[in-house]
């Protein structure tokens, strides 16, 4: 009984629609529980939001364990969420392995900031992420969710009752990272900050083949890499519509300290110099620059992240605009 299998499905009160589903597939078996929340009502759960269950099978006929999870959803909806956790505690309790998982769209905190909740991440977590000429990451386990909830609510009355929906209607008026940090050491919670930031070196204006050449240092302890990128942006002329290439050094976050006192020694620079200094000097200096061959700067600067001792690898992008 391979594909998918609609078990029930309802309103909620906020306004969207719950479809709880089965999927068999592959071979050996697999069974995934879908608990999925779409629609435009209001509150939290948007669109898209996903809580699911896997599990490899045994029996050759997984009809009898369809019809178990069929049965054991049928009451009164739950809570978000507890569908899945209720079908996992079946298959678990049938023996088998399972494997949570879930999507839950970022909630928009103000006009910059955004908090997202992965309950099922590894680890679990909740994260305030601040936007803007840099971006900030805060970071803490998502066990802290209930006392984060108390906290926020106090005597406060909320509208909804689910528990991740009383958290973010309690979270909702915080929208800056100096909100969060206060809130989180007042709490004597243990969180992590994270930060991104792009910083742009050189941009030039190629007239002769209408390309907007730029160098670019990315430094992302959020998605741990380091990234210098040379990029060619061609604009549209007659018969091609243009295209855009990107070629870039990359190496783990890890390497910033090593990275940056090997440039500081290698050019001079004064201790409190940082690695976005560094790669301006390079610029200035005439070290990196326009007027190089495709890639000549992105493999010079793998040649200084080797002779810095750090581990890189190349890569690059391109994107042909087809109209």
């Amino acid at each position: 009984m391979n594909g998918e299998q609609v078990l029930h499905t309802s309103t909620t009160a906020t306004g969207h629609t719950r479809t709880l589903a089965v999927t068999v597939s592959g071979e050996p078996a697999k069974l995934r529980f879908t608990e999925k929340y779409t629609g435009d009502g209001s509150g939290w759960l948007g669109r898209f939001t996903a809580f699911h269950v896997e599990a490899r099978l045994d029996a050759a006929d997984p009809g009898p364990l369809v019809a178990a999870v069929r049965d054991a959803t049928a009451a009164a909806p739950l809570p978000p969420g507890k569908a899945r956790d209720r079908v996992a505690g079946l298959l678990a309790a049938t023996g088998l392995l399972i494997r949570r998982s879930s999507s839950i769209p970022w909630v928009h905190l103000g006009r910059q900031a955004t908090l997202a909740i992965t309950p099922d991440g590894n680890p679990p977590a909740i994260t305030f992420a601040r936007y803007g000429e840099q971006k900030v990451h805060v970071v803490t386990g998502y066990d802290n969710l209930d006392r984060l909830t108390e906290h926020l609510t106090g005597a406060r009355a909320l509208s909804t009752e689910d528990r991740i929906g009383r958290f973010i209607a309690a979270f909702e008026p915080i929208t800056t990272r100096e909100q969060v940090l206060a809130l989180y050491e007042a709490l004597g919670l243990e969180f992590e900050e994270r930060s991104e930031r792009r910083y742009p070196l050189l941009h030039a204006n190629r007239a002769n083949t209408d390309c907007i050449f730029t160098l670019t240092l990315l430094v992302s302890s959020i998605d741990d890499r380091i990234a210098f990128t040379e990029f060619y942006d061609y604009g549209a002329r007659p018969g091609d519509a243009g295209r855009e290439y990107g070629y870039s050094a990359v190496t783990p976050y890890a390497s910033l300290q090593p990275l940056t006192g090997y440039l500081r020694a290698h050019l001079g620079l004064d201790e409190r110099a940082g690695l976005d200094a560094c790669f301006r000097e390079l610029v200035a200096r005439g070290v990196l620059g326009d007027g190089r061959p495709i890639e000549a700067n992105r493999d010079l600067v793998g040649e200084l992240f080797s002779a810095a001792g750090v581990a890189y690898k190349p890569d690059h992008w391109v994107w042909v605009d087809s109209d």
